[in-house]
């Protein structure tokens, strides 16, 4: 089995190659818009794509079109501390650290509360329980192990894996929304 740098190195590069990349986007994110756990919740937690992710931005601009509120991450230390700010559009947004747009703190509010929310996870790769390899600060792993919210992952079909290394600290989502289906990787039965 594959140590997780490798894994993360492995993916990376394929993730580069994807053929038809736009429509396999467009697939994962009707299904993820599509499905109750998105029509349910009031606010959605989402991160800004870079290229080569998954384009989440469809998915930003139709919360906030159907008048959710949509929060995306700002990374504020190196010492794994993140926090929500709400926006109200992508003017709101500015470019930071390895290009990743993040939200502008002087237009933006904190996220106070995270009650009927549901958080997009950011993953390179995923495995059927949810567990993930993502770019390695554990960021999400620790905002996920605070807070009580339904958790998804968006991955291309050919990137869910059988198994990641897994240890303590790591967090599986409780979704993952591929270009074909939806898997229910927790217990699905999260208050909050």
């Amino acid at each position: 089995m594959h140590t997780k740098k490798q894994l993360r190195q492995i993916i990376k590069k394929k993730r580069k190659s994807i053929a038809g990349k736009e429509l396999l986007d467009e697939k994962i994110t009707e299904l993820f818009i599509s499905s109750n756990l998105y029509k349910n919740a009031d606010t959605i937690l989402c991160y800004a794509s870079l290229n080569d992710e998954i384009n989440t931005d469809a998915i930003i601009k139709k919360a906030l079109d159907d008048g959710k509120n949509v929060a995306l991450p700002l990374c504020e230390n190196s010492d794994g501390v993140m926090n929500f700010y709400i926006i109200n559009g992508f003017d709101d947004l500015i470019c930071g650290h390895f290009g990743v747009r993040e939200p502008n703190v002087k237009k933006c509010k904190m996220l106070d509360d995270s009650s009927n929310s549901v958080i997009v996870v950011p993953g390179l790769c995923f495995d059927r329980c949810g567990f993930r390899v993502g770019y390695g600060k554990g960021y999400y792993d620790r905002y996920l192990q605070n807070f009580n919210l339904y958790s998804v992952g968006l991955c291309y079909n050919n990137f869910i894996i059988d198994k990641v290394p897994a240890d303590i600290y790591d967090k599986n989502v409780d979704f993952i929304v591929s270009e074909y289906s939806i898997t229910v990787c927790n217990d699905g039965g999260k208050n909050g």
